[in-house]
């Protein structure tokens, strides 16, 4: 999948789509008819003052369903307040550093993980490179994500040490 990347000014209009947040774009200097995919992990849209114009870098292409259907797909790089960044991504805010993008296929049932993994996936690894969908509650397409590498090491640390404990409580 590629993206290209392409600029909005406007005033951010935010909504909740199910779990995640989308936003579209008022007042812009171009309209934005598809939905806009919002990482509050980044940052919380609420702290986010809707009254406001801001400079918007999005990341504009296509995704692919489970079924092979084709849509539109776009989501916020980085937001600018003025000359100030006030969102970001591709950063992460725990191990202080920039993540690459990595190509990542679908998921793993929610089931098969060891008790505790979405409280530590929040806490510990929130930008690794699995991903999955709990109870099958979102459409798992084909997509470019940010990951960090410390944050895919942490992950693989904790599930080794959590399936061991797993195995030996059975």
């Amino acid at each position: 999948m590629t993206y290209k990347q392409t600029e909005v000014y406007g005033r951010p209009v935010f909504r909740m789509d199910g779990s995640v947040t989308a936003m579209s774009i008022a007042d812009g200097n171009r309209p934005t008819d598809q939905t806009i995919w919002w990482n509050d992990d980044a940052l919380d849209h609420r702290r986010i003052d809707s009254g406001r114009k801001y400079r918007f870098e999005l990341l504009e292409g296509v995704a692919v369903d489970e079924r092979g259907t084709r849509y539109k797909s776009s989501e916020v790089f980085r937001v600018y307040g003025g000359q100030e960044l006030v969102y970001d991504a591709s950063y992460c805010r725990l191990h202080r550093q920039t993540m690459p993008r990595v190509n990542r296929e679908g998921g793993v049932d929610a089931e098969s993980l060891p008790r505790g993994f979405d409280e530590a996936k929040v806490r510990d690894f929130p930008h690794s490179m699995f991903d999955h969908a709990a109870c099958n509650s979102m459409v798992a397409y084909s997509s470019l994500d940010w990951c960090c590498p410390q944050c895919s090491e942490a992950e693989t640390r904790w599930i080794e040490r959590n399936e061991r404990g797993r195995s030996r409580a059975r």
